[in-house]
């Protein structure tokens, strides 16, 4: 009997269909890579502009809760209050300085204030105090003078691109830039406060918000 001999199995992949196929599996692992990044970096910038607008509403709250509870009688030490904090009841000055797109509004505030929680860990609860709002190197900063003399000041929010305050004039029926009680004799019967964020890569966004004041409208 003539025994047949088998020739060698041609099967497997070829060196070139290898690099081939390793080529194909890295283009693709590419892709995926590429798709994770793109999504953990719009994570990240969600995650930083939600900050952003907690931070703002936070800062808006708390200017609008303070400005409610506004009272004309300051405290004591405000005539020497130094730098910032003037004497004045309510002072509200229009300004302008640089921002991303611009020329922003760089406005101030300062105003009397009772509050019925305590403005500090320092002061006494339900303590007349002065405070000024403004905007230093992009942060919205408070200063505060309370009634024991002792002067405050920290950041509430930001990065903020500009800060507008607006009064209503009931008398005029309009908006004005500018307020001071020791010429009008009275604080307004509305507040507007604008503040424009500043948002990574994004255009900056504004938020708005107005408060009733009482003493204004009397």
């Amino acid at each position: 009997m003539t025994r047949t001999l088998k020739k060698p199995s041609q099967d497997g992949f070829t060196l070139l269909e290898v690099m081939i196929a390793l080529g194909i599996m890295g283009v693709i692992f590419t892709l995926i890579y590429g798709t994770f990044n793109a999504v953990h970096q719009g994570a990240e910038q969600m995650e930083e502009e939600s900050e952003v607008y907690r931070l703002a509403r936070f800062s808006l709250y708390h200017m609008a809760n303070n400005l409610s509870m506004l009272h004309l009688q300051a405290p004591s030490p405000a005539a020497t209050a130094g730098e910032g904090l003037t004497s004045a009841a309510f002072l509200g000055e229009d300004s302008e300085g640089q921002g991303d797109e611009g020329n922003a509004p760089q406005d101030t505030l300062q105003f009397n204030t009772v509050s019925h929680g305590r403005t500090s860990p320092e002061a006494p609860e339900s303590d007349r105090a002065t405070l000024r709002y403004a905007l230093v190197d992009e942060m919205l900063v408070q200063e505060m003078l309370l009634s024991n003399g002792k002067t405050l000041s920290y950041e509430i929010g930001g990065p903020v691109q500009g800060l507008n305050f607006r009064y209503y004039d009931p008398t005029k029926q309009e908006w004005l830039d500018s307020w001071d009680t020791s010429t009008t004799g009275k604080p307004p019967s509305a507040v507007e406060i604008e503040m424009i964020l500043k948002a990574t890569g994004q255009k900056a966004r504004r938020l708005k918000t107005w408060v009733d004041i009482p003493l204004g409208s009397s």
